[in-house]
């Protein structure tokens, strides 16, 4: 009589693991689709300079910010002094780094 209550019930145990483990994959498989298509913001700020080599700071109410750079902007960066007002259009990338898309003087 025992193996006939237990049986249904490792049964149904089985099933609920299986079926949270599919969920846990989906789940995963959304975040990748959501992340692929970034969202594009907008800072105004104040130019402080170069951080390092692929790294800008600015600063915007007594706040420093950091941006990663592509190689794309090196050169564009020559046009900027210390305390050039700029604006910066960055999305967040994969590693929760602020990825510049954009960044010109504000005039």
């Amino acid at each position: 009589m025992k193996k006939i209550v237990v049986l249904p019930f490792l049964i149904l145990l089985l099933g609920i693991v299986l079926t949270a483990c599919g969920t846990a994959e989906q789940s995963s498989g959304e975040n990748k689709t959501s992340s692929s298509t970034p969202q594009v913001l907008e800072e105004k700020a104040e130019f402080i300079g170069m951080a390092d080599a692929h790294t800008v700071e600015v600063k915007k109410v007594n706040t420093t910010l950091s941006y990663e750079l592509t190689d794309n902007f090196k050169d564009v960066l020559n046009e900027f002094k210390p305390g050039d007002k700029v604006e910066i259009s960055y999305f967040i990338n994969d590693n929760g780094q602020k990825e510049i898309q954009k960044i010109e003087k504000q005039k």
